[in-house]
């Protein structure tokens, strides 16, 4: 959070935190507690201070440990990019072993719903406050935006959620029904694009932190994929709109900024360590800051995956790593055994560390190597913390933006485009040009493309998605059990547990346990 509380001028995340829980109806409903609570000062968002405020408080629900602090990446969408590293874990969601009182899953609910009503109560109240009318409008397309991406978020996970476009002032408006699918996501699309139009360009920033017309762009697109697939598989008019909205970063227009790739794709998350920001590529981030010192926030990216060190007395130089993510032997081999591809050894750790010593040693077993896309040794905050960290985590890329600009142009006939940004990406990685061989077959260009998103994008919990929007992902996790029980060693067979569970019900997350004792208007998902 450090960019956008020092750029709103305030002073922690957690002031922003208190200050819309305490002054508004930041836990006012089912979604939230248990008991309703009201707002209590009407006349909160009086002033340009108290609107940023509030607006910190809209954001910080990012960061939130049970959001893209850990939970959401990691614990809630495992895919085949990797096995959870314990034998011992036979419960939860890193295995599919859970049910509608799992604690991950009603947090994840929780905290995406308080953003939500946060977001409500700002956009009921800010029209009053006294600034300067261009500044309020920004800031009102932000809030509007986040809201649309909380729902956008939840409905990815839960499937059909409760549409929530009002704050909750009485135990009345507790109990809501799910939305229509198509209702959600026309809701989160004209809310996107409306915020598009008045946010700033991520030129005015010069960080990813904030939203901007880049981000609202690219996320546009990944809204539009996902409506063009499954549940709602509306096709071609929606893959027209993602390469629309993905065609204003690729092909940007007048004082449009000016998107590309950095050099070394390594670099792009050295940087996310490093607390620094290159917005060629890093579009939107949610950011992280520190070591738990004072109020701001730390995630724990490189700590539950990352190079595995748990030595706490160890060279501070590595920081304290659970390597709980065991890449898959699949992910290895799709970069190709004899590609020249450097996205492979920075995605996929080709060494250990000693535990003792810190020292690295080769690890030749592929079916035993740690994700490494989030790497401790680049923090610059120290002292380390044992578990928590300030690497910032990727929300749009792009890159991302390339390959989804490919797979619409694809989808609509367009196979020469889509493989020319295809080789953009593959260039940037010196991976072997192999998009020159598939020529105007589609069929062959939608498959590289699926491929290259799961090379490109490891470990930054866009893959379970993409699985579910292409209706592979029930298959895919389990042929990747197969594999598993097939190729691996005795010893590390176990990985098999996990994809093995996961059947059709694991499309969608359950509905919590506790928002259906509340919310009497609510029904549980298939299968849960």
């Amino acid at each position: 959070m450090k960019m956008i509380l020092k750029k709103l001028n305030i002073k922690s995340a957690l002031l922003g935190l208190t200050s819309v829980a305490l002054l508004s109806a930041a836990g006012c409903s089912s979604f939230l507690d248990k008991e309703p609570t009201f707002i209590t000062k009407d006349n909160y968002y009086a002033n340009e201070n108290e609107v940023n405020v509030g607006l910190t408080g809209i954001y910080s629900v990012l960061g939130n440990e049970d959001v893209y602090g850990s939970s959401l990446p990691y614990h809630l969408s495992m895919s085949d990019e990797a096995v959870w590293q314990r034998n011992t874990t036979l419960t939860g969601p890193e295995v599919y072993v859970y049910d509608s009182s799992n604690q991950l899953v009603g947090n994840l609910w929780k905290y995406l719903y308080e953003g939500i009503e946060r977001a409500n109560v700002f956009l009921a109240k800010v029209e009053e406050a006294k600034m300067d009318s261009t500044k309020k409008a920004i800031a009102i397309g932000e809030a509007r935006f986040l809201r649309a991406y909380y729902h956008f978020v939840l409905a990815s996970n839960f499937g059909e959620v409760p549409l929530k476009k009002q704050p909750t002032y009485s135990v009345n408006d507790v109990n809501v029904p799910k939305a229509p699918m198509k209702e959600m996501y026309e809701f989160i699309a004209s809310e996107m694009e409306a915020a598009e139009a008045v946010v700033q360009p991520i030129s005015v920033y010069g960080h990813a932190g904030r939203v901007t017309k880049s981000a609202v762009r690219g996320i546009l697109a990944r809204v539009y994929l996902k409506m063009a697939g499954a549940p709602l598989n509306g096709g071609r008019p929606y893959y027209e709109k993602a390469a629309e909205w993905a065609g204003k970063l690729v092909n940007p227009q007048g004082a449009d900024y000016k998107h590309k790739l950095v050099a070394d794709y390594k670099q792009v998350f050295k940087d996310m360590a490093a607390d620094k920001y290159n917005i060629d590529e890093s579009i939107w981030e949610v950011e992280f800051y520190g070591n738990r010192v004072g109020d701001f926030e730390a995630g724990r990216h490189g700590n539950i995956g990352g190079i595995q060190f748990t030595n706490e007395s160890g060279p501070d130089s590595l920081g304290y790593s659970y390597g709980f993510l065991l890449a898959t032997k699949k992910l290895y081999d799709n970069y190709g055994a004899n590609d020249t591809d450097q996205r492979r050894d920075w995605n996929i750790a080709p060494y250990v560390y000693n535990n003792t010593t810190g020292v690295a040693t080769a690890r030749p077993e592929v079916d035993n190597r740690f994700s490494a896309k989030f790497r401790r040794n680049y923090e610059v905050v120290k002292p380390r913390h044992k578990n928590y960290t300030p690497i910032n985590f990727p929300l749009l890329r792009f890159s991302d933006v390339l390959l989804m600009y490919a797979e619409a142009k694809n989808e609509l006939g367009e196979v020469g485009e889509a493989g020319l940004k295809v080789k953009m990406v593959r260039d940037r990685a010196h991976a072997i040009d192999s998009t020159s061989t598939i020529g105007a077959d589609q069929v062959k260009m939608r498959q590289f493309i699926k491929n290259e998103r799961y090379r490109e994008l490891a470990f930054e919990g866009l893959r379970k998605f993409d699985l579910i929007r292409w209706g592979e992902f029930v298959n895919t996790m389990q042929e990747l059990g197969d594999n598993i029980n097939t190729t691996y060693p005795a010893g590390r067979k176990y990985a098999a547990f996990g994809p093995k569970n996961v059947s059709g019900r694991h499309v969608t997350l359950p509905i919590p346990l506790g928002e259906l004792s509340l919310n009497g208007l609510i029904k549980q998902n298939v299968g849960w």
